[in-house]
């Protein structure tokens, strides 16, 4: 019964591990505050876009966008926001990227309030 008790154990330990070790779902659709704007990723359209907040003076959202595993391009695109006339997104597309790669999104922002260039850290996601 002791052998029994413990070849269990040992099953069940293996099949959780395999469970925490699982890779998350490739592909993924997202949207995320980056304190002076926002980012999004669109997996459906293949679009990426970046929009800085419309109000307390000028702003801005930059995202550079980098391939981790090497299938597809990088891509550097930044949002000015309506007090430089332009309002709305700007996006990009990664449909020539190859299916289920993995981005990094390096985020700058800035608001002209108080004159600052903030690092925003990255993002990880599939496309």
């Amino acid at each position: 019964m002791n052998k029994v008790l413990k070849s269990a154990i040992v099953g069940a330990v293996v099949a959780v591990s395999g469970l925490a070790m699982a890779q998350p779902a490739l592909a993924n659709s997202f949207s995320k505050n980056v304190g002076d704007g926002t980012i999004s990723y669109d997996d459906g359209g293949d679009r990426f876009c970046a929009q800085a907040y419309n109000t307390e003076g000028r702003r801005w959202v930059e995202v550079t966008l980098t391939p981790v595993n090497g299938g597809g391009p990088t891509k550097t695109i930044r949002d000015n926001n309506d007090q430089y006339g332009h309002p709305g997104a700007t996006c990009t597309s990664l449909s020539t990227a190859y299916e289920d790669t993995q981005y990094r999104a390096s985020v700058r922002t800035y608001w002209g309030e108080t004159g600052n260039v903030t690092n925003r850290g990255t993002t990880s996601f599939y496309s």
